[in-house]
């Protein structure tokens, strides 16, 4: 039996044990920034999502998302509304439904920043990533504390 010197057989696999740590390492960063990025949608995409929102729907919805033609988009009549659903069904109901006088016409890339920033305005917090068509199955479940962009908690 060839027997290597213990020494030897650790400086062997001394190579391994620091792959191995260093995998480790990759997979503990990897956790720590999808952890930051479980929002909803990133700040950049909400802030234009604002811009869009003016655009095309506050006329009827008004800037402030409380409603004036159409129905408030912020508060508990919109969350009780959505609230439990699929992310899906609500963008497809703004798809297919807004606006009122030309259904359908606001291309998909617009209509996530728009989603993004009534998520926003609704509470659900910011992270790293856009919204967009791969979270349409995610439940829409009620933010801790449901608050406006400032901070300050949203009135009915």
């Amino acid at each position: 039996m060839n027997k290597q010197p213990r020494s030897k057989t650790y400086r062997s696999r001394l190579p391994i044990f620091f792959g191995v740590l260093v995998g480790f390492a990759v997979v503990l960063s990897t956790g720590a920034r999808a952890a930051d990025g479980d929002g909803w949608y990133s700040p950049e995409q909400a802030a234009a999502g604002h811009v869009t929102f003016n655009s095309y729907c506050a006329q009827c919805h008004r800037p402030d998302l409380r409603g004036a033609l159409g129905p408030a988009l912020i508060g508990d009549a919109f969350l009780q509304t959505w609230l439990n659903r699929p992310l899906g069904d609500l963008f497809n109901f703004e798809h297919s439904k807004m606006p009122e006088t030309n259904p359908g016409s606001v291309p998909d890339d617009k209509m996530w920043t728009i989603t993004a920033y009534i998520l926003q305005k609704n509470g659900f917090p910011a992270g790293s990533t856009p919204l967009s068509a791969q979270a349409e199955s995610r439940l829409l479940v009620e933010p801790s504390r449901v608050q406006t962009a400032n901070n300050t908690p949203v009135k009915p």
